[in-house]
């Protein structure tokens, strides 16, 4: 491997990623067990020694796989919104408690959508959220933003193009915010027209996803509700009757021996409803918005209080290695990485982090498109904190690189 070598100036900065893996494998979970987390160590070790240019070819052969991957979904959803008939099996979501509230993706040949949240056409198609092969939206949103980061949101070659529709159609907020930042900093530096063209889509469809922008649909057939005969008994009267020994004097008076003994009750009241129409509205819905902030739900901001309440040691090594996903709620957030790893967890986490980033940076030949990229990564990183995954760890290196070299064009050679 000509030119493959480790980098003094990024040395440090990948030694504290790989001992703080080392760390979170040894930290205990909830049940007493460990995660194995060192297997991530051989993806890290490479990146480190892996040259500029290998570090790019990596990236375009991940867009390129990426871009296929997308391809059958995108079809399936445009057939979807189109109201072409196609045939969805129905998969139970990967999230357990998602699944057991009924949630489900369709499916069809190398696509999945998310069933869950969906809006529906005027001319009776449904918009449904693309997860491609993946597990959830959110993934293709993150994703396409930064394989587009890479790229420095050039829409060329081709499957740039494709990325860019497949993170519309995931119809994430984070792609959108994201995306957004990427081509207005773009519109800034090359100050073409075309450049807004990209920015106006993106904003209708984030209006789509916060509901601002609602197409106008039929409602479904009414549904008449048949009358109702609703028996109502009345309360049963009540006779004070003296006692047979009472000896009143005055006929007018009782005893405080008498005896109180109920009528028979009253007739039955019977009230009649009419049948009324009940109009049923179609679903309109592409995210939840009962949480605005969906990634830190009540469960984890309890988990993240109790964690600081807790005692020095606790909050050093953390409340369990899997903390978050056992009492969190099915949050996603950054805070995880103290519950669950503790203030040395966390620690090592950023200082390795900010270490890489500001080498990566310094030798950067773009080096304003790398921080973008960097930036974006770390509005990210808030719902995405497990980023030493070997996916998400290869965006993170091999993405600044890309974004930060003059030549950054897919290779050639590279089908």
């Amino acid at each position: 491997m000509l030119g493959d070598r480790p980098r003094r100036r990024e040395f440090s900065g990948f030694m504290l990623i790989c001992v703080f893996v080392i760390y979170i494998s040894l930290l205990p979970k909830v049940d007493g067990t460990t995660t194995r987390w060192y297997f991530v160590l051989p993806t890290l070790l490479a990146l480190m020694v892996f040259s500029d240019e290998r570090r790019s070819g990596v990236l375009q052969w991940f867009t390129w796989i990426f871009t296929l991957s997308l391809i059958p979904g995108i079809i399936f959803s445009l057939c979807a919104a189109a109201n072409i008939p196609v045939t969805f099996d129905h998969i139970p979501l990967l999230n357990p408690v998602m699944a057991a509230a009924g949630g489900y993706y369709l499916h069809a040949p190398g696509a999945l959508l998310l069933a869950s949240n969906n809006l529906s056409m005027p001319w009776g198609g449904e918009l449904y959220r693309l997860c491609a092969m993946y597990d959830e939206p959110g993934m293709v949103g993150t994703l396409s933003a930064f394989i587009l980061a890479a790229n420095r949101f050039r829409l060329k070659p081709f499957p740039f193009l494709i990325v860019f529709i497949g993170g519309l159609l995931s119809f994430s907020l984070a792609f959108v915010v994201m995306a957004a930042i990427g081509f207005l900093y773009r519109l800034w530096q090359v100050r073409s027209f075309l450049g807004v063209i990209p920015l106006a889509i993106l904003g209708f469809f984030g209006l789509l996803i916060l509901g601002v922008i609602k197409p106008t649909v039929a409602p479904l057939a009414a549904v008449e509700v048949p009358a109702q005969v609703v028996v109502v008994p009345t309360a049963a009267p009540q006779l004070s009757i003296p006692s047979p020994e009472s000896k009143a004097s005055d006929t007018n008076e009782l005893s405080a021996k008498e005896l109180v003994q109920p009528l028979a009750p009253s007739e039955e009241v019977v009230m009649t409803t009419p049948a009324l129409p009940v109009v049923v509205e179609p679903e309109t819905e592409l995210r939840q918005t009962k949480y605005i902030n969906n990634r830190s739900l009540p469960e984890m901001d309890k988990l993240i209080a109790k964690y600081w309440s807790s005692d020095t040691k606790t909050i050093l090594l953390g409340l369990g290695a899997d903390s978050s996903v056992v009492y969190g709620g099915v949050s996603q957030v950054v805070t995880r990485l103290l519950t669950d790893f503790g203030l040395i967890g966390a620690a090592l986490f950023t200082l390795g982090m900010i270490s890489l980033v500001l080498t990566i940076t310094r030798t950067a030949e773009l080096p304003s498109w790398t921080l973008l990229f960097f930036l974006l990564f770390a509005l990210s990183v808030y719902q995405r904190p497990i980023v030493w995954m070997p996916y998400a760890f290869t965006m993170f290196i091999c993405s600044a690189v890309m974004a930060g070299r003059r030549h950054s064009t897919p290779n050639p050679e590279i089908p």
